[in-house]
């Protein structure tokens, strides 16, 4: 036995310890300050919920622009339709003009301007319309009117492509139009999501939430 009481027990840590807890660390930091930014988000669409429409018609005017080469090929490839040039003109004309007609239709720290808004709809409604025109008319040409041959149309994929690129950039447009429509409707219930946060300050709880950030 009193050998025994000799025996040394290590009780030192492993030396990853450190470096696990450092981890941890650096994980629960980033963590909260991915929290505290989508308070932050939140408290901003609280105050502005018409960005959330404006985000949607902003990623449509992008993608148009980014597509624009390939329609640009398709209206090349289809000169026998000579309004189709005019049109994809149109909608790029209108992708920008939109963006700070919106705007305008929702000024900082001012009331939104209901004539601006019927502007913006009016817009959204002819890129939806133009979308729609294209379509039919690249979709008669390629496989109703039968003017060409099926080689012909496999040689120029991008014909192909561009129908696909006119529905998705529809659909888009339709939900940028719904949102924008319908945010009376769910800007109330933004406006009832709880982002206050909790502070202690001197063994003293307080709950704030910051709408000014």
């Amino acid at each position: 036995m009193a050998e025994n009481e000799n025996i040394v027990v290590d009780q030192t840590p492993p030396e990853n310890q450190p470096v696990d807890n450092k981890a941890k660390a650096v994980l629960k930091k980033i963590g909260a300050g991915l929290k505290e930014w989508g308070r932050k988000q939140i408290v901003i669409l609280k105050r502005a919920p018409h960005r959330i429409p404006l985000l949607i018609v902003t990623v449509c005017s992008i993608l148009w622009l980014i597509w624009l080469f390939t329609f640009s090929q398709s209206a090349d490839a289809m000169s026998y339709i000579s309004t189709l040039g005019l049109q994809i003109f149109v909608t790029t004309l209108i992708s920008i003009l939109v963006l700070p007609l919106f705007l305008n239709a929702f000024p900082k720290r001012k009331k939104a301007n209901k004539v601006f808004i019927v502007m913006v709809f009016i817009f959204l409604a002819a890129l939806i319309a133009l979308d729609i025109v294209y379509y039919v008319q690249v979709y008669n040409f390629l496989y109703v009117d039968a003017l060409q041959s099926s080689d012909w149309i496999a040689e120029r994929p991008y014909l192909g492509s561009s129908l696909t690129l006119s529905i998705v950039h529809a659909v888009l447009v339709v939900l940028a139009a719904l949102s924008l429509a319908l945010m009376p409707v769910y800007a109330p219930l933004i406006k009832k999501i709880n982002t206050a946060k909790a502070i202690e300050d001197n063994n003293i709880h307080e709950t704030i939430e910051v709408e000014d950030e």
